[in-house]
């Protein structure tokens, strides 16, 4: 069994978008040989008859009107285009997984690369080796293997599946049957539908119940309103349940979760020996990596922070970078969700494709030497291919081809593979904990920290031993202006420093730096970069698939809105399984604005299939904030206030926050003194106070009891009082005379307490003895008057 080794050339030679030598192309009327690429010039050599040589600039070239790559046959090929993988969310889970099979299948038919094998070098199975074999004994023996599997696929399906790969690539392979667009009732009566959403509508309000009290309540009411045509109008059970799940009414949700692992359970074979490249961005490894620096985050705390990066094998550049914050956010209770965490996810992964293959724009204020018109970077050719490179920085574009990627989440998610699929981009995952895979980046990992890391503020040292002591202290950087002079230190260090493992293919004896080695790469290959368009930016971003109501859509607890709301409210896909749920594109880094796709409209050039949704609050808002910040402002107005805020209460909370963070912390903040810590307070116990201290004990014989009151019992109750006589003369100042015998009041006799007699007489002989003389003395006393006020 013969080994057989991918050619990298193979697919770019059949590109119509690509000029190396050997090519026939069509320019300005006539057939011309391209002879030889040399900078930005090519090289034609006239075929025909009339024609003569030239020496043509290559953006003069390929922008000329009649410009085009012919076959063997003499017909223009196509251009290259990028197919649209969003009609993969269209599909079921059970036909994306058989659209994934037969992709195995075909290519072992085409190439001989048995399923599951990643990388350039494979052995074909008996029977698929393409250089022994014909193509129509493959077909046969694929097709004979799967009636022996109990698979569907006769020698007519096989070869058909392999001519349609070979023009559409994966999409060829879909059954265009599942694409048609169907009915959201189905066979069921509209009858039937009406009562459905008469009735979920009515037990709106009530406690939730499951899909079979729905199924009750409307086969009553169609008893009720149709009892002679109820038998025929009513649907079988799953029929039932598959109608409720189109109408949207389905409490069981069929997503894939964005973390899942659609590949299958046994992990490719990764390869075992590091290969050999010769074209740009035929292998690029990704990697994150922490930088060991604190900065600055959006909200004004310091947070470590990770770098995701791409370097290309070929020329050990430096492709693209992003940096995210770090933390590891926290749980309100056992089972619950983690919340206010943060890295680099799914998203991060897919923008740094996308920023691989546009120019990185020079930042104000860098040095000239970080432009790439002043590097050795083919800045002539690169903006005549591309006038976005006019003020770049001088860092290499690069398309990838192959990316090598570790065993994160972020590398494992679909929406990645979805991503590297529709740019043409190959995965290969490496092997688990074997850093060779990824030699080179995990030996930039290092460099990065000691070239670059080390000399920031806010640097940790890579342990806690070497960590300084007041770190979160420093004046740290802002996170946007931590990554810009990452690319600062890209353009200007890493990228114009001589690298040993770069020797010019011309003289090895030479050691060049990473744009040296691009521009002779770009001699030898004279390919034109492809930028990715702000349509297939937008198509990276996250997706989720949303119901369009009266209020707009809604996503992570936020409503938005557009004046194009009666378009979409309640209105079908015309997508079978899909519904009424549109796919809607969201970035979580600005999610002011999302953009729903309108697939319905994408085959009229006159009308634009993106349809932008606004936040409904975002008014409220005056800087630019992230989905991190949200989470944040969240739980500060839940904790401040003892409940969930509604979205405008978050609104403000995060345009507070943003307000907040951008004063910065107080010059004043501790200026009041602070109370000193105490481990553990010590509790002192007063002894208590006895309110009868000082006071002497009385004896029992020296009390003498209180004379009892001369008055009646019935007396004492208010009300009953008996009026007191008039004090006599003497009591009242006067002058003193012997009261008549008839006044005198009877001498009491000795006997037994009682309470019979006039109660003044108690009262009389408590009072104190009148005072010895007058207390006007020398004075003459005022006249006695009768008035009872005065006295």
């Amino acid at each position: 069994m013969s080994t057989v080794a991918a050619p990298p050339q193979t697919e770019a030679a059949e590109r119509a978008d690509v000029v190396r030598p050997g090519a026939v192309v069509r320019w300005k009327g006539g057939r011309y040989l391209v002879g030889a690429v040399q900078g930005t010039t090519v090289h034609l050599a006239a075929m025909d008859e009339r024609g003569e040589d030239a020496l043509v600039v290559v953006s003069v070239l390929v922008s000329a009107a009649d410009f085009a790559v012919l076959d063997a046959d003499g017909t223009p090929q196509e251009r290259d285009t990028v197919p649209d993988m969003s009609v993969l969310d269209r599909l079921e889970k059970d036909q994306l997984k058989q659209v994934r099979s037969w992709q195995d299948h075909v290519l072992e038919v085409l190439t001989g690369r048995p399923a599951g094998t990643r990388g350039r070098v494979f052995t074909p199975r008996p029977g698929y080796d393409p250089a022994t074999t014909t193509r129509t004994a493959r077909y046969a023996l694929k097709a004979t293997e799967l009636k022996a599997a109990g698979l569907t696929g006769s020698v007519a399906t096989v070869q058909r599946k392999c001519l349609a790969y070979e023009k559409q690539g994966l999409l060829g392979l879909i059954d265009q049957r599942w694409l048609r667009p169907t009915s959201p009732y189905g066979d069921v009566d509209e009858r039937v539908v009406e009562l459905v959403l008469k009735e979920n509508k009515a037990q709106a309000g009530a406690s939730a119940g499951t899909l079979s009290r729905l199924r009750q309540r409307v086969r009553a009411a169609l008893r009720r309103a149709y009892p002679d045509e109820y038998l025929e109008l009513w649907p079988a059970r799953s029929t039932f349940y598959g109608l409720i799940k189109r109408l949207g009414i389905s409490q069981a949700s069929s997503a894939a979760a964005a973390g899942q692992d659609t590949a299958a359970a046994g992990g490719p074979e990764p390869p075992f020996h590091p290969a050999v490249v010769s074209l740009l961005g035929e292998r690029v490894q990704i990697d994150s990596t922490g930088l060991d620096v604190l900065a600055r985050g959006d909200d004004g705390r310091a947070v470590s922070v990770e770098l995701t990066y791409g370097i290309d094998v070929l020329t050990r550049s430096l492709t693209a970078g992003m940096m995210v914050p770090k933390r590891p956010g926290r749980k309100k209770g056992p089972g619950s969700r983690r919340r206010g965490g943060r890295g680099t996810k799914s998203l991060d992964a897919a923008q740094l494709l996308a920023q691989m293959m546009a120019p990185l724009p020079a930042r104000p204020g860098w040095p000239a030497q970080a432009l790439a018109e002043n590097s050795d970077l083919p800045y002539a050719q690169m903006l005549a291919n591309d006038p976005k490179m006019e003020g770049a920085a001088a860092r290499p574009v690069v398309r990838p081809k192959t990316v090598v990627v570790d065993n994160a989440r972020i590398f494992k998610a679909r929406h990645f593979k979805d991503a590297c699929s529709m740019l043409g981009i190959e995965v290969e995952p490496a092997r688990e904990r074997t850093p060779e895979d990824k030699a080179f980046i995990e030996r930039a990992n290092a460099t990065i920290k000691s070239g670059f890391s080390q000399f920031c503020a806010g640097y940790t040292g890579n342990s806690l031993a070497t960590r300084g002591r007041n770190v979160e202290q420093e004046r740290l950087w802002p996170l946007n202006t931590l990554q810009d002079m990452w690319h600062e230190w890209v353009a200007t260090q890493w990228q114009q420093q001589p690298h040993e493992g770069l020797r010019s293919p011309f003289l090895p004896a030479l050691v060049l730096t990473p744009n040296q080695m691009y521009a002779a790469a770009v001699a030898t290959e004279g390919g034109v970069p492809r930028p990715v368009t702000p349509e297939e930016s937008r198509k990276l971003l996250l997706r989720a698939k949303r119901i369009v109501t009266r209020d707009g859509i809604k996503i992570d607890n936020r409503t938005y809105v557009s004046h194009r709301i009666r378009e979409f409210k309640h209105r079908h896909t015309g997508i079978k399984g899909q519904g009424r749920r549109w796919l809607v594109y969201y970035n979580p880094y600005a999610p002011g604005r999302v953009w729903l796709y309108d697939h319905s409209v994408e085959d009229d050039p006159a009308r634009s299939p993106w349809v932008p949704f606004d936040f409904k609050y975002q008014h409220l808002i005056n800087d630019d904030w992230t989905q991190y910040l949200w989470e944040q402002a969240a739980d500060l107005f839940a904790d401040r206030n003892g409940r969930e805020g509604s979205e405008e209460d978050i609104a403000r909370a995060v345009d507070e926050l943003l307000a907040r963070a951008r004063r910065g912390p107080s010059p004043t903040r501790n200026a009041a003194p602070v109370a000193a810590f105490v481990p553990q307070p010590v509790e002192i116990t007063d002894a208590p106070v006895n309110p009868y201290a000082g006071i002497t004990p009385a004896a029992p014989g020296s009390v003498r009891p209180a004379p009892p009151l001369n008055v009646d019992a019935k007396d004492l109750f208010p009300g009953h009082r008996a009026p007191l006589p008039p004090a006599p003369p003497e009591q009242l100042g006067l002058a003193a005379s012997p009261p008549p015998a008839a006044t005198r009041p009877p001498r009491r006799r000795p006997g037994p307490p009682s309470l019979g007699g006039p109660a003044s007489d108690i009262f009389r002989s408590l009072a104190p003895e009148p005072p010895p003389h007058s207390p006007h003395a020398g004075e003459e006393e005022p006249p006695h008057s009768d008035d009872p006020q005065e006295t």
